[in-house]
């Protein structure tokens, strides 16, 4: 019998080995605003799979490491993210944040915006689109951190709407 068993399982673990494997199984994401105090800017950073974002900007045949190399693309980068990303204060004012750029580390893009540290941080209004546009699981994570607190904002499949989150 354990014969048997050793049998099954070498060969099942040679089918997998020989299946196609996707780079990941999820289509996930993080955002994390927060207020850097060295430059009393808010700095809006977005975390994402390189793949998923190389995929929705159309361009998932180029390498990614020649991709974050070319200043035209980054600049594409910027433009996307800020077409899908957006924030509001508590009344419903859209702030407009500044594309600083984007770099790949490994499997992974980091974009980065920055604005203004506004008056009231008592809540904000997040509509975090990035990606859903290609992929109907996608889920993002909006984290805002402010005085030493943390509210998150999560928004996925069957989840679109934006999200109000308090500071009170």
């Amino acid at each position: 019998m354990r014969d048997l068993r050793a049998i099954a399982l070498a060969l099942a673990g040679a089918v997998l080995m020989a299946a196609p494997v996707e780079a990941h199984g999820v289509h996930a994401g993080v955002t994390e605003i927060s207020v850097n105090p060295r430059t009393s800017e808010m700095e809006i950073t977005h975390r994402v799979y390189v793949d998923d974002l190389l995929t929705a900007l159309g361009d998932e045949t180029l390498d990614a490491e020649a991709y974050f190399s070319d200043p035209d693309k980054v600049a594409g980068i910027g433009n996307y993210i800020a077409s899908v990303f957006r924030f509001a204060d508590p009344t419903g004012l859209l702030y407009e944040p500044s594309y600083v750029g984007a770099e790949l580390d490994g499997e992974f893009a980091w974009v980065y915006f920055v604005a203004p540290v506004p008056d009231d941080t008592s809540g904000f209004i997040v509509d975090n689109d990035i990606l859903a546009d290609t992929f109907d699981d996608q889920a993002m994570m909006t984290n805002f951190r402010f005085n030493s607190h943390v509210r998150t904002a999560l928004q996925g499949p069957g989840r679109r709407d934006p999200v109000r989150v308090r500071f009170d």
